[in-house]
């Protein structure tokens, strides 16, 4: 069954030495089956990417694609390895993923996920993504 909802996604980023903070309201989707799908549409500076996070016990993911592509596996307190592409270039990077916290209602939940971003042995920098997403009528 698939239910309208709104969504709210909020992101630190923490890189050498700055934070960032970004904020996003939108509507979307949310699929309960032997996963959960919520699905919206972002937009990154000029760039339109569809994203779709998959919940599963055995970990989340991340998928976006569009303008830019990229799949990110979270397993809490593990390492795991995405490909970033982005203008014809593919850039292998490792998450490691310090915390993940899902709470659910009946008609909604939010879903945090504190992680780092690892290229080729150096840290990217640290994130924080949240999503809270609630059905509409």
């Amino acid at each position: 069954m698939e239910n309208n909802v709104s969504i709210e996604t909020k992101q630190v980023v923490k890189q050498h030495g700055d934070k960032q903070k970004f904020a996003f309201n939108t509507h979307g989707t949310w699929q309960k089956r032997h996963a959960e799908f919520i699905r919206y549409e972002e937009q990154i500076e000029d760039a339109s990417v569809n994203v779709t996070v998959k919940i599963e016990q055995s970990g989340i993911k991340i998928i976006r694609k569009g303008d830019i592509n990229m799949n990110l596996h979270f397993v809490e307190g593990e390492d795991t390895i995405t490909l970033y592409e982005i203008g014809g270039g593919r850039i292998p990077l490792t998450v490691h993923t310090h915390r993940v916290n899902h709470f659910l209602n009946d008609n909604g939940g939010k879903l945090k996920i504190h992680y780092d971003l690892i290229q080729d042995e150096e840290k990217m920098g640290t994130y924080q993504y949240e999503i809270t997403y609630k059905e509409t009528l």
